[in-house]
């Protein structure tokens, strides 16, 4: 899971609540393939959760399977905790169907870890969070080998000591407007460089590629650990910006196309 020499650049935070029918999800296919050097973290949701079967679906495993031998995605499951309402028995319960998937017959399926959406930024929840996470990170390392990816989403800054169970922590998550916002401004200024290393910043509802450009080089220069941008309203279908977002994230360090197996490819750097 953790490259040998990890690539400094942020990688591409990819919410895909997209059914996988057809070729729905070939954008992010082709994405990855052409720019194998460009980390891709990937959140699967298929039911608000993995939903009521304990199986993927036959169009589910096909795609997943596929997303699963790209070496440079990193695939989490969502699971949502309503901001802190929800029973743990029932997070916990979905955290298991995840691991599920990766057993046999489809062994070749693995999920990495959760991305953990509806978290609530009050102090009196991080008991609560980190059952989560420690739950998460031991009922999923069997199914990859390695340590799973926690990744808190309160959409908002919170608190450094919130960083001390998650991995990575999605600080903003609104209206690319949003982020030019005194707001945004006052918390990037007292946020510490080591915790922006671990911050992902999303922004939809964005107007054009110039705009997209702007912002994912803003986080990138405010040191965040990965970023997407959209101008969608939401995350049921790629927008038609993606390949050169894509494009400008991965720098122009990877030939559209070449494979290179020799090069340390950035899936997360965990903690």
């Amino acid at each position: 899971m953790i490259p040998e020499e990890p690539d400094p650049r942020p990688f591409v935070l990819v919410p895909l609540y997209i059914y996988p029918s057809s070729d729905s999800w070939e954008p992010l296919f082709a994405a990855a393939r052409s720019y194998p050097t460009q980390g891709f973290v990937v959140v699967v949701n298929p039911d608000n959760g993995p939903g009521s079967s304990p199986a993927p679906d036959c169009n589910y495993l096909r795609a997943l399977l596929e997303l699963s031998s790209l070496a440079n995605v990193t695939i989490l499951g969502y699971i949502f905790c309503s901001y802190g309402d929800r029973p743990l028995i029932e997070i916990e319960a979905e955290i298991r169907v995840y691991r599920d998937w990766g057993s046999p017959p489809s062994g070749a399926l693995r999920i990495d870890g959760v991305f953990v959406d509806e978290v609530p930024s009050e102090q009196g929840c991080i008991d609560y969070l980190s059952s989560i996470t420690h739950f998460s990170k031991q009922t999923l390392r069997s199914s990859h080998g390695g340590h799973a990816v926690v990744i808190y989403n309160p959409g908002i800054f919170v608190e450094p000591n919130f960083y001390e169970a998650a991995d990575y922590i999605v600080v903003f998550e609104n209206a690319a407007s949003e982020w030019g916002s005194e707001y945004v401004r006052d918390n990037l200024a007292v946020l510490p460089p080591v915790l922006r290393g671990r911050s992902i910043a999303i922004a939809h509802s964005q107007g054009c590629i110039e705009e997209q450009r702007r912002f994912r080089e803003d986080v990138v220069s405010a040191g965040f650990a990965g970023h997407f941008s959209t101008g969608m309203p939401g995350y049921t279908r790629f927008c038609a910006n993606w390949e050169d977002y894509v494009r400008d994230a991965d720098g122009g360090s990877s030939k559209p196309g070449e494979v290179q197996p020799t090069v340390a490819t950035r899936r997360v750097l965990l903690v």
